[in-house]
């Protein structure tokens, strides 16, 4: 091949991404269900966390206002705008019109995890706006760090929605494991109930949980002042677990329906756990 051929297979590629990735958002953009998972549902616990901490009168407060409704959007967002999501466009037979032409599901996966990205970023933005003008809260002297951990966490979320929704037969199915996740993540994290609040052995078991170092991560970063480099282990995690759910999400993928993935098949959602298996590890033996 030819280095014109190459370059212009090169540009095809890029034009088939972005072309999704515009199309997804569209489609994204009318459905209800987006916009309340993704802003009013986070927005509504912003508010309400805001003042049974006295947020008004306590600003540092909002450190622990801001990693408990930052989590609960990027939960939301990735879980259910992205697992869910997926599994009613193979159910409504959308993913069937993209399987007669020559396109592989890398651009699908990859722009799900872009789109899911670029409706999130607006919701941060607000945050930390409304943390600033309504609760006095001073601007984060690393904001852009803030940013890139938020945005790199949202996006590995994104990651096992998907795998999710991959190894999922039917919406029921996809909807009863989506839960499983989220609640415990929800719960458990810190993002909802501070982790002080928990008994010794529950303490120890939130290491495990793979939304707990989403939260911890922006506390540190809020707190201290800590760069990116200083929440390298979980931005680690986060990372590989971006990298572990397009693999598995690409492997597991099913164009129609009415292909069926084996029981066993479903143990792949373990993969994209296994960053946090290892840390939970490393911290219960610290």
């Amino acid at each position: 091949m030819s280095l014109c051929q190459e370059r212009s297979k090169t540009q095809m590629n890029i034009k088939s991404y972005l072309a999704l990735i515009a199309i997804d958002l569209k489609l994204a953009m009318r459905m209800r269900a987006v916009i309340f998972f993704n802003y009013l549902f986070p927005l509504m616990f912003f508010f309400i966390f805001g003042m049974l901490f006295h947020a008004r009168n306590h600003p540092e407060a909002m450190v622990q206002v801001l990693s408990m409704t930052l989590t609960m959007g990027v939960l939301g967002n990735g879980l259910f705008g992205g697992g869910i999501r997926a599994i009613q466009e193979r159910e409504m037979n959308i993913l069937r019109r993209y399987k007669v032409t020559p396109i592989t599901p890398a651009p699908l996966l990859v722009g799900a995890m872009v789109t899911g990205w670029a409706i999130f970023l607006p919701y941060i933005v607000v945050m930390f706006a409304l943390a600033h003008f309504y609760y006095h809260m001073p601007w984060p002297e690393n904001l852009a760090s803030l940013l890139v951990f938020v945005s790199v966490g949202q996006v590995a979320f994104r990651s096992i929605g998907l795998v999710i929704a991959s190894v999922a037969n039917s919406m029921q199915e996809g909807t009863i494991l989506v839960q499983l996740c989220y609640f415990p993540m929800l719960f458990l994290s810190g993002a909802t109930f501070p982790v002080s609040m928990f008994p010794r052995w529950l303490q120890v078991f939130t290491n495990f949980i793979p939304a707990s170092y989403l939260v911890n991560g922006v506390k540190a970063m809020m707190q201290r002042g800590e760069g990116v480099g200083g929440a390298w282990k979980p931005l680690a995690a986060l990372a590989t677990t971006i990298v572990v759910g397009g693999f598995v999400g690409m492997k597991l993928f099913r164009w129609e329906k009415e292909e069926k993935i084996r029981t066993s098949a479903k143990l792949w959602i373990l993969a994209v756990l296994v960053p946090f298996l290892l840390l939970g590890i490393w911290q219960a033996h610290r």
